[in-house]
């Protein structure tokens, strides 16, 4: 029988010490190389078997996440999550070991700065062939004339092969 104050619901109520959170430990690679990280993922959602991609992507500076296979190096699907929640679309065995590859986020820095230099390396080029060299270039060792045709054709074949080269998957 239950002593006086105890109730025999009690137990069911709380939650037991020797509960634990479901997770999935994760393998983190970039592009391939790596690991990078190895850390214990807590799976989410409703039925607490969701992998939270949106919060793996945040923390490591991932723009998309892949299933991997580290013995052959080679990439596999996409690992996609819900849009609304962040969680993945495909359910995780709780204490599975995963391997996954990220794609870096890519810093704007760099594009910018390609369109600038081929804005500003052509028209300072059509500057100097329309106006012809300021004086104080002229007299530099730098520049001693106008620029020959073959540097203007070689700066635009640079920049036209920067922005149409195809990305590293």
């Amino acid at each position: 029988m239950a002593a006086k104050g105890e109730s025999l619901a009690a137990p069911l109520l709380e939650r037991s010490a020797g509960r634990r959170d479901p997770f999935v430990e994760v393998r983190l690679y970039r592009r391939g190389a790596g690991p990078v990280a190895i850390f214990r993922s807590d799976l989410s959602g409703p039925r607490r078997d969701r992998l939270d991609v949106r919060r793996i992507q945040a923390n490591h500076g991932l723009r998309a996440l892949y299933a991997f296979k580290p013995e052959g190096s080679r990439r596999g699907l996409r690992i996609r999550c819900d849009p609304a929640a962040g969680y993945s679309a495909l359910p995780f065995r709780d204490g599975a070991a995963i391997a996954l590859d990220g794609e870096p986020k890519e810093s704007w820095t760099k594009p910018v700065s390609v369109i600038v230099a081929g804005l500003l390396v052509p028209a300072l080029m059509a500057a100097v062939a329309v106006n012809g060299v300021p004086e104080p270039l002229r007299s530099s060792r730098v520049i001693n004339g106008i620029f020959p045709p073959w540097i203007l054709v070689s700066a635009v074949i640079i920049f036209a092969r920067a922005r149409t080269r195809p990305r590293a998957p």
